[in-house]
């Protein structure tokens, strides 16, 4: 502002005033007078791109707008500082470290005021553990640059930073009033760590005292106790199970739960318990049981025993007695050899709301014995109980269950029912399937016995492993054909290993439940053929599926299973390995990522395929167009990414088809599996 009388203060003669930051941005990327204006915009236009990108954390995208920026101002022979200074920050957070150096230097030496440049290169030489040179980097560029340059007291902060660490004798003191957890009102900070697993919360506890002493004096925080963790290999292995490369890769670690965290769950819940759950490899002695008992009788929702969870008879006796009551909804046994009889109809009489039961591998119950526990509380012979899953896998009962369920109504509510066959052992305890087939043509009026089925699971039941002289599994696919589990409305069919199944038997189970399928697992499927498969397709334009899985059924070919998948618009999970699979099936699954409309392919499995390198760089292209439409669009609020694309053993994809997939599924951390044939 002018004042009248007074004159303006002008810098002494040779001194130069320090530009803005404002006016340095604008010096730096108007590039020189020698440059075309047109030229200029174009530089400012991939920086400002990668500048917003990077704000966005999107690093290698902002890489690349950088590089086109600094490709275009190399060719007009422009030196930018702010360029480098740009590109600098983003190799550094890309681990970059050597690159991001060799930037920061340019910048330096382009521009001599670059704080920017200097801070970067001590930022790296303190990640790469020289701090010593790092504090002298900084040191000489508080000497060089101007004390008025912008960033000059950013520059003098990171020189005392460095010097605490280099300071042995240096304490930091600790702001507890930056706890999160304390700042926040008590019922948002029990909100907020309900959401943490159990060991996760034990770690918790020892961060302070506060935290100590609200976690421990919070039952609801220890009602529902959660041991588990899952990976996404683990959530891989659970979509499809008959992929077993996941579980090779899986870390061998102790998931033991010690007994004294046990034991301190049962006592901070104070009676609150709501689940009770012994995780496998858990050893329980009678010093936790007396923790559990300690307190009032806890109103527990479910009972949980792991398979591998050491538990004598005696402790779980006296855990069933004294916690089973009419609001437990869910038990599960797996793999207990002394629950018997007696417990069932301490169960049936005591659970009177019970959704869920595992008995899997309980080969002391007996499924007779089961129908007359459950026939003495419910009201009469053709009533039902509220039982919703079952779980009988690895039990000798399961053709017995089949057969009495088309006569009885006990069990027609089951939504979830699960009979795999995986222990050998268990089935020689079973006389055979002749009395029982007698006794299925004897009944009069057969009914199906699972009306409202869900999801099913005979993994193993029509494996040709299972044939021998006790149990003829040439009568398994008759008997669940004639039982008619494979029922209208079901949705979730997992039957691996059917390889003694029968094309007619076979194609009489799917035609019912075909058009309702979302998850088909069906592997090794000598029966199921492409006759077949046309067949059921011939009357269905459009399929609900989800999750499929054809491994190992060498008896399709290639047309109907591009047919097949193109009538399936929502896969999620494909595996296709070892199957007559081609360019034409790639083909499909190309149009089905870049449709806007389908719900993405996240997992896509192809070992041992007939697929070509152009096939495969069409699909990874057509995914990698995808991820940034869903990464831009502002509606959306997780992008879709590739998780999974296995092209192992592809003799027809050659190793540059494998580099150019790889680079162009980088940018979503896709996990590409393309080793060479042997």
């Amino acid at each position: 502002m002018f004042v009248a009388g007074k004159k303006r203060k002008t810098p002494p003669a040779g001194a130069r005033a320090a530009p803005s930051a404002r006016a340095r941005t604008n010096a730096s990327l108007s590039a020189a007078s020698s440059a075309p204006k047109a030229t200029e915009a174009e530089i400012n236009k991939w920086y400002l791109l990668g500048t917003e990108n990077a704000r966005e954390r999107q690093y290698r995208t902002s890489l690349d707008y950088y590089n086109r920026a600094i490709a275009l101002a190399l060719n007009e022979n422009v030196r930018n500082a702010r360029l480098y200074e740009a590109r600098a920050h983003t190799l550094h957070k890309l681990g970059e470290y050597k690159r991001a150096m060799d930037d920061a230097k340019e910048a330096v030496i382009i521009d001599g005021n670059s704080t920017a440049g200097f801070m970067r290169i001590a930022s790296i030489l303190a990640a790469t553990g020289k701090p010593k040179d790092a504090l002298d980097v900084i040191t000489k560029g508080l000497k060089t640059v101007n004390a008025q340059t912008s960033g000059y007291t950013q520059m003098d902060v990171q020189r005392m930073s460095i010097e605490r660490q280099l300071d042995p004798t240096y304490v930091p003191r600790i702001d507890y009033r930056l706890d999160p957890i304390q700042r926040l009102p008590e019922d948002l900070a029990v909100l907020i760590l309900q959401l943490l697993d159990t060991r996760t919360l034990a770690i918790c506890r020892a961060v302070s005292r506060y935290w100590m002493t609200l976690i421990d004096f919070v039952p609801v925080l220890w009602s529902q106790p959660q041991f588990t963790s899952s990976n996404a290999i683990q959530r891989l292995i659970c979509q499809l199970p008959a992929y077993v490369k996941p579980r090779k890769q899986l870390p061998r670690q102790n998931h033991n739960v010690p007994e004294c965290i046990l034991r301190h769950v049962l006592e901070k819940s104070r009676g609150s318990l709501l689940s009770l759950w012994f995780p496998d490899g858990s050893a329980v002695t009678s010093a936790t049981v007396d923790a559990l008992f300690g307190h009032r009788r806890p109103r527990l929702a479910s009972v949980n025993i792991g398979r591998t969870a050491v538990v004598s008879e005696t402790l779980i006796n006296r855990v069933l007695n004294w916690t089973l009551s009419s609001q437990i909804t869910d038990i599960r046994l797996p793999y207990r050899s002394h629950i018997g009889n007696e417990a069932m109809e301490v169960i049936a009489r005591e659970a009177s709301a019970l959704r869920v039961l595992d008995i899997s591998g309980c080969t002391k119950v007996r499924v007779k014995h089961m129908f007359k526990a459950w026939n003495a509380v419910i009201a009469d012979a053709q009533g039902s109980t509220a039982l919703e899953k079952l779980y009988m896998n690895d039990h000798p009962g399961i053709p017995e269950l089949l057969v009495y369920s088309t006569k009885y109504r006990h069990f027609s509510n089951l939504k979830v029912l699960h009979i795999s066959i995986r222990d050998q052992g268990v089935l020689s305890m079973y006389a055979g399937l002749g009395p029982v087939m007698e006794y299925l043509q004897r009944i009069t009026n057969a009914q199906i016995p699972f009306p409202g089925l869900i999801e099913l699971n005979i993994d193993g039941v029509w494996d040709a492993t299972v044939a021998s002289r006790r149990f003829e599994s040439i009568n398994t696919a008759l008997l669940i054909s004639r039982c008619r589990l494979l029922c209208s409305g079901l949705c979730r069919l997992s039957a691996l290993d059917a390889t003694f199944v029968g094309a007619v038997l076979l194609h009489a189970s799917l035609t019912d439940c075909f058009s309702t399928l979302q998850k088909l697992h069906l592997t090794r499927a000598a029966g199921f053929d492409s006759s077949m498969l046309w067949t059921l397709l011939s009357v269905h334009q459009q399929l609900p599926l989800v999750s499929l899985d054809l491994s190992g059924c060498v008896a399709v070919d290639a047309p109907a299973i591009a047919a097949l998948i193109s009538r399936c618009n929502n896969l999620v999970h494909v595996n296709l390995s070892q199957t007559a699979a081609d360019n034409a099936v790639m083909a499909e699954l190309t149009r089905i990522v870049s449709a806007d409309d389908a719900a993405g392919l996240e997992v896509v499995v192809l070992d041992t395929t007939d697929i070509t390198g152009a096939a495969a760089r069409d699909f990874a292209s057509a995914c990698a167009k995808r991820y940034v439409r869903t990464r831009n669009n502002k509606h959306t609020h997780h992008a879709w990414r590739l998780s999974l694309f296995d092209i192992d053993n592809c003799f027809s994809i050659g190793s540059d088809a494998v580099a150019i997939v790889r680079d162009l599924l980088s940018f979503m951390q896709t996990r590409v599996l393309a080793a060479a044939p042997s």
